[in-house]
């Protein structure tokens, strides 16, 4: 029984000195924060107890990053500037934001990056396919730095009411909008579903002025255009605008919608493409490559790993098969256009792709921002670092910038590129013999590495 007595009591003995060792970390700072109203300050001297120990566990300073109280010294330049700072007073949350912005510039890598909480919503509406709007792809003239229609998505309230590719913003709700960049005037054109935007157009070739009110709504965005281009040699075409969560489905469904019409080959228009999903990416390459890999990732340590071809994808049949890229097709297209060109797969056709080989990794926070962070790079198949450089496809052809508010989407003949991806399926029809039939679906072959 003395023995059991004597070691609660060591037991209490030993607790009573561990909480009295933290609270003589903490209450300090505790007290500070009640006084300047600001509880963020204990919660950092909470997130800062490890420092804190092993400063005191390894005095020498053998470990020059260990003897920085980064935390402390956040709070403190973010109390003095709320304090002493002369001009308007600044909000500390885009303190921080702009203190976080600061310290990822210091990585030098444009792709990592903080989202606020508006951008990590757009983002994450973007990856899963719906949005509140007016569904309209815009771009910006390189020559008038004017923003202009690219495309209305199908089926869009724009669609709907009769904007155009080529049509020209000048006012949004009566503002003029010259001299803003494309991301001011998205988000004077994005607003709550149900409420009224009111468009300003400059279309070309008609002389007055046209205005559009649109009501906002949700648009699951369509990333897939599909038609049959030359109906005489059933030659299909599938543009794909991105890569989010519904890509594949819809890439399925126009695949059988083509192959109903008795598709006999296939143009994949990845120009313009910024990318997306990396496991998109992978599951709309493995509808075209029999087996293998799609991409290799290499990450920190150069640890190699691969992303393989998923035969559940060979549910369509195979056909002689044309892709086209250009300095706009990014990421996600680099990965698919790789895996094609790699396992000859297909011909890509147009120009240099933009040369995007990085990964990155969306890590949510507690406030609804987010931190984008490049956590490796991947390579083609073949092995092939892509970054900075792009993909050369097998038959260049170049237009200028100019050529895009050119092209008619109604008559593909405006389309020099697509001229010669149609071209070069007719004379894949031709070696295949001018009657020659599309393959059956395929069987999932074994993998090989």
């Amino acid at each position: 029984m003395k023995v059991a007595k004597l070691f609660s009591i060591s037991i209490m003995t030993c607790a009573l000195l561990i909480g009295a060792f933290f609270l003589g970390f903490v209450v300090p700072d505790a007290v500070d924060a009640v006084n300047a109203r600001n509880p963020h300050k204990f919660l950092a001297s909470l997130q800062l107890l490890p420092d804190r120990f092993e400063q005191l566990t390894n005095p020498s300073g053998q470990d020059d990053q260990s003897q920085l109280p980064l935390v402390d010294t956040y709070w403190t330049v973010l109390n003095e500037v709320s304090d002493k700072y002369y001009g308007k007073k600044v909000d500390q949350r885009e303190l921080t934001y702009s203190a976080i912005r600061g310290m990822l510039e210091a990585l030098n890598d444009p792709y990592t990056r903080f989202l606020d909480p508006k951008e990590a919503k757009d983002m994450r509406e973007q990856n899963e396919g719906n949005f509140v709007g007016i569904g309209a792809e815009l771009d910006t003239d390189k020559k008038t730095h004017q923003v202009y229609i690219k495309e209305p998505v199908e089926k869009s309230p724009a669609e709907k009411k009769g904007l155009k590719p080529g049509d020209v913003i000048l006012k949004v709700d009566g503002k003029p909008i010259a001299g803003l960049d494309i991301e001011e005037v998205v988000k004077r054109i994005r607003g709550l579903q149900g409420t009224v935007v009111r468009l300003t157009i400059h279309r070309p070739k008609v002389k007055q002025l046209l205005e559009f009110r649109i009501v906002r709504d949700v648009v699951p965005y369509r990333m897939v255009k599909q038609q049959m281009l030359d109906e005489t040699q059933k030659i299909g075409y599938i543009k794909l605008r991105g890569f989010n969560e519904k890509s594949d489905s819809q890439f399925n469904e126009a695949l059988t919608h083509l192959e109903q019409q008795n598709m006999r080959a296939l143009i994949l228009d990845l120009r313009d493409n910024p990318g997306g999903l990396l496991t998109t990416a992978v599951d709309i390459g493995s509808r075209f490559v029999e087996s293998g890999p799609i991409v290799i990732i290499q990450e920190r340590g150069n640890r190699r790993s691969t992303l393989d071809v998923e035969p559940g994808k060979h549910n369509h049949r195979k056909y002689p098969l044309v892709v086209l890229v250009n300095k706009h097709s990014a990421s996600a297209s680099e990965i698919v256009a790789g895996a094609i060109k790699d396992n000859h797969a297909g011909t890509l056709v147009g120009a240099t792709t933009f040369g995007k080989g990085k990964v990155q990794t969306i890590v949510p926070l507690m406030d609804g921002s987010a931190v984008s962070i490049t956590t490796a790079k991947y390579l083609t198949p073949a092995g092939t670092d892509i970054n900075k450089v792009g993909i050369t496809p097998d038959v260049l052809v170049e237009v200028p910038d100019s050529a895009a508010l050119e092209i008619d989407p109604d008559d593909p003949k405006t389309d020099k590129q697509l001229m010669q991806a149609q071209e070069i399926a007719r004379q894949k029809l031709l070696s295949a013999g001018g009657s020659a039939r599309a393959q059956p679906p395929r069987r999932a072959a074994a993998r090989k590495f």
